[in-house]
Protein backbone atom coordinates (compact mmCIF):
# COMPACT_ATOMS: atom_id res chain seq x y z
CA UNK A 1 0.00 0.00 0.00
CA UNK A 2 1.34 3.39 -0.61
CA UNK A 3 1.64 5.62 3.16
CA UNK A 4 -1.41 7.62 2.26
CA UNK A 5 -3.03 4.12 2.52
CA UNK A 6 -1.35 2.94 5.25
CA UNK A 7 -2.02 5.96 7.32
CA UNK A 8 -6.28 5.14 6.50
CA UNK A 9 -5.56 1.31 7.29
CA UNK A 10 -4.07 2.20 10.59
CA UNK A 11 -6.93 3.76 11.87
CA UNK A 12 -9.24 1.51 10.50
CA UNK A 13 -7.66 -1.28 12.61
CA UNK A 14 -8.49 0.19 16.07
CA UNK A 15 -11.82 1.04 14.99
CA UNK A 16 -12.78 -2.66 13.24
CA UNK A 17 -16.82 -2.96 13.55
CA UNK A 18 -17.43 0.78 13.06
CA UNK A 19 -18.13 2.97 10.42
CA UNK A 20 -14.99 4.37 9.96
CA UNK A 21 -13.65 6.10 6.89
CA UNK A 22 -16.77 5.21 4.71
CA UNK A 23 -17.48 7.97 2.37
CA UNK A 24 -21.55 7.37 1.57
CA UNK A 25 -23.87 9.39 -1.04
CA UNK A 26 -27.34 8.97 -1.71
CA UNK A 27 -28.22 10.29 -5.26
CA UNK A 28 -31.60 10.80 -6.11
CA UNK A 29 -32.28 10.69 -9.84
CA UNK A 30 -35.91 11.72 -11.93
CA UNK A 31 -37.68 8.72 -12.58
CA UNK A 32 -37.97 9.21 -16.41
CA UNK A 33 -34.66 7.70 -16.90
CA UNK A 34 -34.15 4.30 -18.27
CA UNK A 35 -33.87 2.28 -15.10
CA UNK A 36 -32.15 -0.93 -17.01
CA UNK A 37 -29.68 1.58 -19.18
CA UNK A 38 -28.96 3.24 -15.77
CA UNK A 39 -28.21 -0.26 -13.93
CA UNK A 40 -26.13 -1.07 -16.86
CA UNK A 41 -24.29 1.94 -16.80
CA UNK A 42 -23.20 1.91 -13.38
CA UNK A 43 -21.94 -1.95 -13.71
CA UNK A 44 -20.26 -0.41 -16.88
CA UNK A 45 -18.30 2.19 -14.82
CA UNK A 46 -17.46 0.25 -11.89
CA UNK A 47 -15.92 -2.62 -14.09
CA UNK A 48 -13.63 -0.06 -16.44
CA UNK A 49 -11.86 0.73 -12.61
CA UNK A 50 -10.51 -2.42 -11.11
CA UNK A 51 -9.21 -0.51 -8.01
CA UNK A 52 -12.31 -0.50 -6.98
CA UNK A 53 -12.04 -4.57 -6.27
CA UNK A 54 -8.96 -4.23 -4.20
CA UNK A 55 -9.25 -6.18 -1.04
CA UNK A 56 -6.64 -6.20 1.57
CA UNK A 57 -4.76 -9.16 3.24
CA UNK A 58 -2.04 -9.76 5.14
CA UNK A 59 1.27 -11.25 3.99
CA UNK A 60 3.73 -13.93 5.77
CA UNK A 61 4.96 -11.05 7.69
CA UNK A 62 2.23 -9.67 9.05
CA UNK A 63 2.58 -6.59 6.59
CA UNK A 64 -1.16 -5.25 5.17
CA UNK A 65 -0.94 -5.62 1.19
CA UNK A 66 -3.32 -4.87 -1.42
CA UNK A 67 -4.38 -7.17 -4.16
CA UNK A 68 -6.78 -7.23 -7.00
CA UNK A 69 -7.58 -10.57 -8.80
CA UNK A 70 -10.38 -9.61 -11.32
CA UNK A 71 -10.39 -13.27 -12.46
CA UNK A 72 -12.25 -14.36 -9.54
CA UNK A 73 -14.27 -11.04 -9.07
CA UNK A 74 -17.98 -11.08 -10.21
CA UNK A 75 -20.06 -8.43 -9.40
CA UNK A 76 -23.41 -7.59 -10.47
CA UNK A 77 -26.25 -4.51 -9.86
CA UNK A 78 -29.93 -4.88 -9.29
CA UNK A 79 -32.67 -2.41 -9.53
CA UNK A 80 -34.35 -2.75 -5.91
CA UNK A 81 -38.27 -1.74 -5.72
CA UNK A 82 -38.21 -0.01 -2.10
CA UNK A 83 -41.79 1.71 -0.15
CA UNK A 84 -40.23 3.62 2.27
CA UNK A 85 -37.13 5.27 1.26
CA UNK A 86 -36.52 7.45 4.58
CA UNK A 87 -36.82 4.59 6.42
CA UNK A 88 -34.45 2.30 3.75
CA UNK A 89 -31.65 5.35 4.42
CA UNK A 90 -30.84 3.92 8.13
CA UNK A 91 -29.93 0.93 6.95
CA UNK A 92 -28.14 1.35 4.01
CA UNK A 93 -24.80 2.81 5.85
CA UNK A 94 -22.77 0.01 7.47
CA UNK A 95 -19.20 -0.87 8.00
CA UNK A 96 -16.68 -2.33 6.13
CA UNK A 97 -14.26 -5.33 7.06
CA UNK A 98 -11.04 -4.03 6.41
CA UNK A 99 -9.55 -7.64 6.25
CA UNK A 100 -10.43 -9.38 2.46
CA UNK A 101 -13.69 -8.27 1.73
CA UNK A 102 -14.75 -5.53 -1.19
CA UNK A 103 -14.26 -1.90 -0.26
CA UNK A 104 -17.85 -0.08 -1.96
CA UNK A 105 -21.29 -0.65 -1.81
CA UNK A 106 -23.41 0.00 -4.26
CA UNK A 107 -27.10 -0.43 -4.67
CA UNK A 108 -30.04 0.99 -7.30
CA UNK A 109 -33.42 1.73 -5.29
CA UNK A 110 -36.59 2.53 -6.92
CA UNK A 111 -40.24 4.23 -5.74
CA UNK A 112 -42.74 5.31 -7.57
CA UNK A 113 -41.09 8.84 -8.11
CA UNK A 114 -37.29 8.72 -7.98
CA UNK A 115 -34.67 6.11 -8.43
CA UNK A 116 -31.89 6.24 -5.77
CA UNK A 117 -28.36 5.56 -6.24
CA UNK A 118 -26.36 4.58 -3.18
CA UNK A 119 -22.35 4.87 -3.11
CA UNK A 120 -20.48 4.29 -0.76
CA UNK A 121 -16.68 3.61 -0.97
CA UNK A 122 -13.74 3.21 1.74
CA UNK A 123 -11.72 5.69 1.56
CA UNK A 124 -8.61 4.05 1.51
CA UNK A 125 -9.78 3.22 -2.47
CA UNK A 126 -11.07 6.42 -3.74
CA UNK A 127 -10.15 10.17 -3.13
CA UNK A 128 -12.29 12.97 -3.83
CA UNK A 129 -11.52 12.95 -7.46
CA UNK A 130 -11.78 9.64 -7.71
CA UNK A 131 -15.78 9.98 -6.94
CA UNK A 132 -16.16 12.76 -9.60
CA UNK A 133 -14.72 10.45 -12.02
CA UNK A 134 -17.10 7.58 -11.20
CA UNK A 135 -20.13 10.11 -11.68
CA UNK A 136 -18.75 11.30 -14.92
CA UNK A 137 -18.07 7.40 -16.19
CA UNK A 138 -21.32 6.79 -15.41
CA UNK A 139 -22.92 10.02 -17.28
CA UNK A 140 -20.96 8.85 -20.26
CA UNK A 141 -21.88 5.07 -19.82
CA UNK A 142 -25.59 6.00 -19.90
CA UNK A 143 -24.97 7.76 -23.00
CA UNK A 144 -23.48 5.32 -24.84
CA UNK A 145 -19.81 7.54 -24.64
CA UNK A 146 -16.37 5.32 -24.42
CA UNK A 147 -14.97 5.23 -21.08
CA UNK A 148 -11.41 6.12 -20.83
CA UNK A 149 -8.91 3.64 -19.21
CA UNK A 150 -6.91 4.07 -16.92
CA UNK A 151 -3.33 4.97 -18.18
CA UNK A 152 -1.53 4.10 -14.56
CA UNK A 153 -3.36 2.59 -12.07
CA UNK A 154 -3.59 2.80 -8.10
CA UNK A 155 -1.72 0.12 -7.81
CA UNK A 156 1.32 0.44 -10.25
CA UNK A 157 1.81 4.29 -8.45
CA UNK A 158 1.80 2.42 -5.06
CA UNK A 159 4.55 -0.06 -6.54
CA UNK A 160 6.59 3.02 -7.86
CA UNK A 161 6.18 4.79 -4.30
CA UNK A 162 7.99 1.55 -2.31
CA UNK A 163 10.62 1.89 -5.15
CA UNK A 164 11.34 5.34 -4.70
CA UNK A 165 11.40 4.79 -0.91
CA UNK A 166 14.14 2.64 -0.96
CA UNK A 167 16.37 4.72 -3.82
CA UNK A 168 19.45 6.75 -3.19
CA UNK A 169 17.13 9.59 -4.35
CA UNK A 170 14.78 9.50 -1.80
CA UNK A 171 17.83 9.39 1.02
CA UNK A 172 19.32 12.24 -0.69
CA UNK A 173 15.99 14.00 -0.43
CA UNK A 174 15.48 13.84 2.92
CA UNK A 175 19.13 15.64 3.64
CA UNK A 176 17.95 18.18 1.00
CA UNK A 177 14.69 19.03 3.44
CA UNK A 178 16.79 18.58 6.33
CA UNK A 179 19.59 21.34 5.09
CA UNK A 180 16.75 23.56 3.95
CA UNK A 181 13.86 23.26 6.62
CA UNK A 182 13.49 22.99 10.15
CA UNK A 183 12.53 19.44 10.56
CA UNK A 184 12.09 19.50 14.44
CA UNK A 185 8.99 18.55 15.83
CA UNK A 186 6.19 21.29 16.65
CA UNK A 187 3.14 21.29 18.78
CA UNK A 188 0.43 23.71 20.02
CA UNK A 189 -1.77 23.74 22.56
CA UNK A 190 -5.44 24.59 21.94
CA UNK A 191 -6.56 25.75 24.85
CA UNK A 192 -10.84 25.69 25.43
CA UNK A 193 -12.55 28.45 26.58
CA UNK A 194 -12.91 27.67 29.84
CA UNK A 195 -15.78 30.21 30.33
CA UNK A 196 -18.28 29.36 27.24
CA UNK A 197 -18.77 25.45 27.04
CA UNK A 198 -20.71 26.13 23.70
CA UNK A 199 -18.80 27.71 20.68
CA UNK A 200 -20.19 30.00 17.61
CA UNK A 201 -19.04 29.58 13.91
CA UNK A 202 -19.26 32.00 11.05
CA UNK A 203 -18.01 32.69 7.76
CA UNK A 204 -15.82 36.00 6.57
CA UNK A 205 -15.89 36.37 2.71
CA UNK A 206 -13.56 38.91 1.27
CA UNK A 207 -13.00 39.00 -2.54
CA UNK A 208 -9.49 40.66 -3.83
CA UNK A 209 -9.27 41.04 -7.28
CA UNK A 210 -5.45 39.77 -8.15
CA UNK A 211 -3.87 40.46 -11.21
CA UNK A 212 -3.00 36.81 -12.09
CA UNK A 213 -0.42 37.70 -14.75
CA UNK A 214 1.43 39.21 -12.34
CA UNK A 215 1.17 36.08 -10.09
CA UNK A 216 2.37 34.33 -13.32
CA UNK A 217 4.82 36.19 -13.48
CA UNK A 218 6.56 36.42 -10.21
CA UNK A 219 6.33 33.10 -9.60
CA UNK A 220 8.18 31.98 -13.15
CA UNK A 221 10.65 34.43 -11.97
CA UNK A 222 11.22 33.15 -8.76
CA UNK A 223 11.19 29.64 -9.56
CA UNK A 224 7.99 28.55 -7.11
CA UNK A 225 4.79 27.08 -7.65
CA UNK A 226 1.39 29.30 -7.11
CA UNK A 227 -0.11 26.77 -5.01
CA UNK A 228 3.44 27.45 -2.22
CA UNK A 229 3.03 31.28 -2.76
CA UNK A 230 -0.60 31.25 -2.25
CA UNK A 231 -0.35 28.56 0.64
CA UNK A 232 1.99 30.78 2.19
CA UNK A 233 -0.48 33.79 2.09
CA UNK A 234 -2.65 31.66 3.70
CA UNK A 235 -0.09 31.19 6.74
CA UNK A 236 0.54 34.86 6.79
CA UNK A 237 -3.00 35.70 6.90
CA UNK A 238 -4.22 33.02 9.73
CA UNK A 239 -1.25 34.27 12.41
CA UNK A 240 -2.34 37.63 11.69
CA UNK A 241 -5.91 36.92 11.93
CA UNK A 242 -4.85 35.36 15.73
CA UNK A 243 -2.47 38.12 16.36
CA UNK A 244 0.57 36.12 16.29
CA UNK A 245 3.69 35.63 14.42
CA UNK A 246 3.37 31.77 13.33
CA UNK A 247 0.13 29.92 12.51
CA UNK A 248 0.33 26.18 11.99
CA UNK A 249 -2.30 24.20 9.64
CA UNK A 250 -2.94 21.32 7.50
CA UNK A 251 -3.20 21.08 3.60
CA UNK A 252 -4.02 18.82 1.30
CA UNK A 253 -2.29 18.05 -1.99
CA UNK A 254 -4.17 15.59 -4.20
CA UNK A 255 -1.33 13.34 -4.98
CA UNK A 256 -1.96 13.86 -8.72
CA UNK A 257 1.35 15.38 -10.23
CA UNK A 258 1.36 12.52 -13.44
CA UNK A 259 -0.85 13.54 -15.82
CA UNK A 260 -1.42 9.67 -16.21
CA UNK A 261 -3.80 9.52 -13.53
CA UNK A 262 -5.89 12.05 -15.17
CA UNK A 263 -8.58 8.90 -15.17
CA UNK A 264 -6.87 6.85 -12.42
CA UNK A 265 -9.30 5.91 -9.50
CA UNK A 266 -7.48 5.79 -6.49
CA UNK A 267 -6.64 7.17 -3.07
CA UNK A 268 -3.90 9.72 -3.70
CA UNK A 269 -4.79 12.60 -1.48
CA UNK A 270 -1.97 12.99 1.68
CA UNK A 271 -2.59 15.73 4.25
CA UNK A 272 0.43 17.92 4.78
CA UNK A 273 1.02 19.81 8.56
CA UNK A 274 2.29 23.37 7.93
CA UNK A 275 4.02 25.34 10.32
CA UNK A 276 5.26 28.75 9.57
CA UNK A 277 7.03 31.53 11.35
CA UNK A 278 7.29 35.15 10.42
CA UNK A 279 9.36 38.18 11.13
CA UNK A 280 10.21 41.62 10.42
CA UNK A 281 12.19 40.46 7.91
CA UNK A 282 10.44 37.50 6.11
CA UNK A 283 9.84 37.68 2.55
CA UNK A 284 7.69 36.14 0.24
CA UNK A 285 10.82 34.27 -0.84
Amino acid sequence: MSKSQYGLYAECVGHQGEICYNLPYLYILDRSLDGERLRQAVETAVKAHPTLFTRIELNEDGEPVQTIDMDQETWTLEVEDVDDIEQKKTELVVPFNIYGDRLFHIRLLRDDSHYYLFIDYHHIIVDGTSMSLMLEDINKAYGHEAIAQEELTSAETAADEVEKRQSPAFEEAKKWYAAHFDCGDTFTQLIPDLENPTHSEGSLLRTLHTDMARVETFCKEHGIYKSTLFTSAYAFLLAKYNNEQESLFCTVYNGRSDKRMAHTVGMFVKTLPVYAKFNADTTVM
